[in-house]
Parts: structure tokens; sequence; C-alpha cells
């Protein structure tokens, strides 16, 4: 507890204040997780986004085993994204209908991996996405299906972006104009997390 109290401590001022607000959240952090609420935080990027990450593994250690928690970083994400929404779909018929033993083996080993992987975001009952920052139509359909899954088994997810509001939307309608995925992200994580710019 006091290397926790030691990262709050040697923080600039507005970390300071989000970290003791986490703090809170992690003192009734089972209550929180039953109800399904996690964060949406803005604006966090390179060492501010490393202070919190830090201090959210420190937080989760005191409830390991009992809680399971999976932290990712957006590039892993975006590497999920693209395999699941877009190289198994676009390999999978060639796979079907070729006969090289050795592409099938591949393609099945990628396939049981990132459905591991899928798994662990969607049943985990604390997901935490650092960095986020969609620049495909795939990362975004990939991340609204995650948020999708974990809101409806009411399952707690911190979301880090280094983005303020405004520059995250204006990304999401970037790669998808109809905004349907920036709406549902929003109203959803809106519904069920504390926000922090």
């Amino acid at each position: 507890m006091a290397e926790v109290l030691e990262v709050i401590e040697q923080a600039p001022l507005q970390d300071r204040d989000l970290l003791q607000r986490l703090s809170l959240y992690f003192d009734a952090f089972e209550h929180r997780l039953r109800q399904g609420q996690g964060w949406f935080i803005f604006n966090a990027e390179g060492g501010r986004s490393s202070r919190i990450a830090r201090y959210i593994q420190h937080r989760l250690a005191e409830y390991y085993p009992t809680v399971t928690a999976y932290m990712v970083g957006w590039r892993d994400f975006a590497l999920s994204a693209y395999v699941n929404e877009v190289g198994l779909p676009e390999l999978q018929p060639q796979v079907e209908r070729g006969t090289n033993p050795a592409a099938r083996k591949e393609f099945e080993l990628a396939k049981h991996l990132t459905e591991e992987t899928w798994v662990r975001m969607l049943e985990s009952d604390l997901l935490i996405l650092i960095g986020l920052k969609p620049a495909h139509w795939h990362e975004a359909t990939f991340l609204d299906r995650t948020i999708d899954g974990r809101y409806r088994k009411r399952r707690a997810t911190i979301l880090m972006t280094p983005d303020l509001p405004q520059e995250l939307e204006a990304e999401y309608e970037s790669v998808d104009p109809t905004r349907t995925y920036w709406n549902r992200l929003f109203s959803r994580i809106y519904e069920t997390s504390l926000v922090a710019l």
C-alpha cells in the first residue's frame, strides 16, 4: 500500500486528483465490478498513461486471484482487430479450398489465438484498454463488438485515450462517417463509467 501512496504523491496535481478518485473506486472495487462500473479516461498519453496503468496494476494485485483483469495496449488491440475483422475472414475461403496442410495449420493456430484473446477481453471481470485511438474501420468495429459484449454482461471496462473527447469523436468520424460506433461507444461507456479528463 505504501507503494501505491508513493505513486499518488509523486504525480502531478491533475494526476493526483485522478489517482485519488481511482483509489476510492478500488476501495469499493468488488461492488463496482458487480455494477459493471468502469472508467473512461481522456487526455492520458505518455507519462500520464503509464502512471495510471501502473497504479491500476498495483491496486489489482490486492484482488488477485479472485478478480480477473486483462490489460491491453491499443497496438495489440488493433492487431487483434485486424486479424479478427480482416485477416481471418479473407484467408478462410482460401484455406477451405486449399490443399496446403501447413497453411491450414497456421490458419487454425491464428484463429485459436485470436479466440483466446477475444474470450479474455469479453469475460475478464475488468478490461483495461490503454491508448484508444482508432485509425481504421476494423478497429472501431472490433471495439464496438467488445464493448457491446461487455455491456450486455455488465462487465467493467477502463478505457484510456490520449485524446480529448472532441478529438476522439473526430477520429471515430473519420473511420465511421455514420457515427454509429462513436454514439454507441459514448452512450454505453457514459452510462456505466466514471469520466476523467
